[in-house]
């Protein structure tokens, strides 16, 4: 085996391209490093692959061609894979944040814990992630507190309100490292608790079940400080203040056995969803007899009322973290509900129409602003309501639909329509616009719940061209919908049918006006420089109209 160098130091230059700036750690993939791009000036993450892992070129070609062509808002999103020397590598983005190791070690030092809403916003989108990935067939298995990436920022009044970012790190790669190597490298970092039982041996067998143990291991040190290792103790006899649910949640997930742990990721969600549930509804929880309630009970029955009272206080739960617990569940169901097309129907469907158009097909779409909607106007939408829409058709991008090119704008909504029905197409409803913007996961952006000006650009731009940025599609696959211009629909403005509802975007503020909910209304003879339009069309639309022979060879007459 040539010699393999995979150490580098600050400043040392890896393919000609990337300067080495920090190690930022070791993984079983191999070690990771922060590095300058010379030539972009840009920062990105490098990490250089173990022997181990590129023992088969082809398959690791295979597996990060895969992973790239998927993209997830809570995945740490791939650049490129090259080599050093003949050392493969590869690069990925540079996400502003720590790792959760960080940030649980920074707690214990300063004697901090975790609240159960703060930590169950953390976990969740760790499952939002596996449900993605476990969708797609792919099993992390080496899913522990350092290779979660959190952006954790404070609001609210003293800085009290917990917002996280979380990204995890190396999940679609993991897989492709040796059951063998993956087992040595947690028992050498004393990290092995994070591992499932069944993946505790040289020969493991994983399932999606296995990362749910995981998640369940994380989710307790959240909660505790310490993982669970040996014999634990339950965590409402660490913290008695918790609800006695939360220890049925992390039961079932750490379940010895992968049968009697929860089903799949979204599975867990909704046992995590239960906890604040049954809180809001004032629905009657268990609580475990604790040495307070044993002592105070021996005193009288006033005392023990009054304790009794006191650990049910958290029935009164942040009125956040329960719109977030039913904006979770509503979505879930209509997922689960939706059914969502193969290759072939796409494929089936798309070619009886125009080139360039997406499927969407008929099903559910959460309306509107939702329970949670940080940055949603009271009144500016109508309340969350689900909303059945038709199959139809919907341009990849804005007119004329062509990547690249920039969208035609400072057009009328009459102008706009005329255009779209010369075409054998129609300007799309507000429904059909909102619903391509959510994808099937309902969610607020087109690419996910949280703004992020780095995928769609910060604001509208009549520079902007088509398709300019490779991740600003919804889950559909339709470009440019939270970025870009705003664009026309043929849907009347209620408070006067003479108006027509504009969607996408917004010159006060991209953090709101790129909210797939949000839309104004404009007088249908307008026109302006930031809004543009795309066309939708029936599935049982007939074929639209040909050019004629003259118009094909330029011909007059």
């Amino acid at each position: 085996m040539p010699n393999v160098k995979l150490e580098y130091s600050r400043g040392d230059v890896i393919a000609s391209q990337y300067e080495v700036l920090d190690a930022i750690q070791d993984t079983p993939l191999g070690p990771t490093y922060r590095v300058k791009h010379l030539n972009s000036g840009k920062f990105v993450r490098l990490t250089m692959l173990r022997p181990e892992v590129t023992a088969d070129g082809e398959a690791l070609k295979a597996r990060f061609l895969q992973a790239k062509g998927h993209k997830h808002p809570h995945l740490i999103r791939l650049g490129d894979l090259s080599e050093h020397n003949g050392t493969p590598f590869f690069t990925h983005e540079d996400f502003d944040g720590k790792t959760l190791r960080e940030i649980l070690t920074d707690y214990k030092m300063n004697n901090r814990s975790f609240t159960l809403k703060d930590a169950a916003q953390v976990v969740n989108q760790i499952l939002e992630a596996l449900t993605f990935l476990h969708d797609s067939e792919v099993i992390v298995r080496g899913l522990r507190p350092e290779y979660i990436q959190v952006n954790a920022r404070y609001t609210g009044p003293r800085q009290q309100n917990f917002v996280a970012q979380v990204k995890l790190f190396g999940a679609w790669m993991f897989d492709i490292v040796p059951g063998g190597l993956l087992v040595e490298d947690e028992y050498t970092r004393g990290e092995v608790q994070y591992l499932a039982p069944e993946l505790k041996s040289f020969d493991p067998v994983a399932t999606p079940r296995s990362d749910l143990y995981s998640v369940g291991v994380v989710f307790y040190e959240m909660l505790t400080g310490s993982p669970p290792v040996g014999t634990f103790l339950p965590i409402t006899q660490v913290r008695p203040e918790l609800p006695a649910l939360v220890d049925d949640v992390i039961e079932l997930a750490m379940a010895h056995a992968p049968e009697d742990r929860y089903r799949s990721a979204r599975d867990l969600i909704s046992g995590i969803q239960r906890v604040f549930e049954s809180a809001a509804s004032g629905e009657e929880v268990k609580v475990h007899n604790t040495p307070l309630i044993l002592g105070l009970s021996a005193i009288g029955g006033v005392l023990v009322l009054a304790a009794v009272i006191a650990l049910y206080a958290f029935v009164n739960v942040d009125p956040t973290q329960a719109a977030m617990a039913h904006d979770s569940q509503l979505r879930a169901q209509i997922f689960e509900q939706h059914t969502l097309p193969s290759a072939e129907e796409r494929e089936a469907v798309q070619a009886k129409h125009p080139d360039g158009m997406i499927y969407i097909p008929a099903g559910e779409y959460v309306r509107g602003r939702l329970q949670h909607d940080p940055h949603a106007i009271r009144g500016a939408e109508p309340d969350h309501q689900v909303q059945h829409v038709e199959g139809f058709l919907i341009d990849r991008f804005a007119y004329p639909n062509t990547p690249g090119a920039h969208p035609e704008s400072e057009i009328t909504w009459q102008k706009a329509q005329e255009t779209c029905q010369a075409e054998g197409k129609r300007l799309c409803t507000e429904h059909e616009w909102e619903k391509a913007c959510k994808g099937p996961r309902n969610f607020i952006y087109s690419y996910g719940d949280t703004y992020d000006p780095s995928i769609c650009g910060s604001g509208i731009s009549a520079d902007h061209r088509a398709g300019a940025l490779k991740e600003c599609h919804s889950g559909w696959g339709v470009f440019d919908l939270s970025g870009g211009l705003s664009e026309w629909t043929a849907s009347p403005a209620a408070r006067d049918p003479k108006r027509r509802i504009v969607k996408g975007g917004s010159l006060a503020s991209a953090e709101r006006g790129s909210r797939c909910a949000h839309g104004n209304d404009e007088s249908a003879g307008y026109a302006h420089r930031t809004i543009g339009f795309r066309c939708c069309r029936d599935l049982d639309a007939p074929p639209p109209p040909q050019p004629r022979a003259d118009e094909e060879d330029g011909e007059g007459g």
